[in-house]
């Protein structure tokens, strides 16, 4: 419609200053009008299928006629604008309704023709033959001018198009590979739930079988059913724990995981924590040795999560320690931006390398080549730490032990 409008200004121009038609001038300029008008009515009301028939009956089966007639017929080259009508339409409408609006653009254009080869009378005869040539050429050359735009604005369209499905073929590629990152953190999900969950179910299964032996002899040796059913109930409370945490992931992944920050002072958490898991003898012999810098002021976070960290990292450190004693510090840094509560969780236990080290973090990790499993404890204590804009890291050396140290920053609290 734009490159119609154009046309439209550019024959009425040339018409009223060469020609000298009145009539065939404002023909041309009503070109111009309706293109305008059904363009801007496009723009307004997004009906653009609806504004392309409307052009298409107004300028091409109407107004074309008309100027055909009023320009000389064949003889003044008016015909070649049936060329621009013929080829527009073909861009502006898709499958059957192109095909129905080109059959009867060339049906009313043959008709034209013989109307005006068999009826002359029918012909807008121009004043001197003159005329008829630069009528011929102005056409033409409008023509020529307008097909040749019409073909370079179709190139460009194929182009961005091209560049369009390039781009969307790059974010397919980019889902499909974060399709199948997704995929292998299933695998990995579900290869951590049942290698976690299968080693405490096999041992309630071994103390059931055992306890019923038991009840089949005489006397009843209540001890040893006693200690089955302190197993069973140890074991039991580690698959609540594994569970825990399963869903902290599904809601540290969904965007659920909520803080309760009260202020709290970080050295009586970290003592009843100790004192509650492994300050008993029933820790099988285990120890913690306590260094924590005494009269800490209070630090705003959420007990609850920060003690959920705590459970995690003593209960990898025990897990992985030779000597049975790990090492819990809890000290203060102070810089320009303010104060820090550092707390670190150290064993003596086979550590890791530095690759396994890195990625000792991340969701489902593990290492099976030095039987290394992390599970998602690491993971959780990451998110719930990053919650609290503080910060955890690893350091570990192979053969000489782990030291993971988390550090929240002092805030305002009053």
């Amino acid at each position: 419609m734009f490159i119609s409008i154009l046309a439209g200004i550019y024959a009425t121009v040339i018409s009223a200053l060469i020609v000298g038609g009145v009539y065939h001038a404002a023909i041309c300029a009503l070109i111009s009008v309706v293109g305008a008008a059904l363009l801007w009515l496009a723009e307004k009301t997004k009906l653009y299928h609806l504004c392309s028939w409307l052009y298409i009956v107004a300028v091409f089966l109407l107004i074309l006629p008309m100027l055909f007639f009023s320009s000389g017929g064949y003889k003044g080259g008016a015909f070649l604008s049936f060329g621009i009508a013929i080829i527009f339409s073909a861009i502006l409408l898709e499958g059957y309704e192109r095909g129905a609006a080109l059959i009867l653009e060339l049906i009313l254009y043959t008709a034209c023709l013989l109307v005006a080869h068999y009826k002359p009378v029918t012909v807008n005869a121009l004043e001197a033959e003159f005329d008829y040539v630069i009528l011929t050429i102005v056409f033409f050359l409008s023509v020529s001018v307008f097909i040749l735009a019409t073909i370079l604005i179709c190139l460009r369209m194929l182009n961005d198009r091209q560049a369009q499905i390039e781009e969307l073929n790059r974010e397919l590629l980019d889902r499909n590979e974060t399709l199948k990152h997704y995929d292998s953190m299933k695998t990995n999900f579900l290869a951590t739930v049942a290698h976690e969950i299968n080693t405490p179910l096999a041992v309630i299964a071994a103390s059931s079988n055992d306890t019923i032996d038991l009840l089949d002899e005489t006397p009843l040796n209540t001890g040893e059913i006693m200690e089955n059913q302190v197993v069973i109930g140890k074991r039991v409370k580690l698959i609540d724990h594994i569970m825990l945490d399963l869903m902290d992931t599904v809601a540290i992944e969904t965007g659920r995981l909520t803080l309760r920050r009260v202020p709290v002072y970080l050295l009586d958490l970290i003592k009843e924590v100790c004192d509650a898991q492994y300050g008993k003898p029933a820790t099988g012999g285990h120890r913690i040795e306590c260094e924590l810098q005494s009269g800490l002021p209070r630090i705003l976070l959420d007990p609850t999560r920060i003690e959920q960290v705590m459970a995690n990292l003593l209960s990898n450190a025990f897990r992985h320690t030779r000597s049975g004693v790990v090492t819990v510090r809890l000290e203060r840094a102070v810089t320009r931006a303010g104060g820090s509560q550092i707390v670190s969780v150290t064993d003596d236990g086979d550590g890791m390398d530095d690759e396994t080290a890195q990625s000792s973090m991340n969701q489902f990790s593990t290492t099976k080549a030095d039987q290394w499993r992390h599970g998602i404890g690491l993971y959780i204590c990451r998110r719930i730490i990053a919650a609290h804009e503080g910060s955890i890291k690893i350091d570990s050396v192979k053969g000489r032990g782990t030291t993971v140290t988390f550090t929240i920053n002092e805030k305002d609290w009053s």
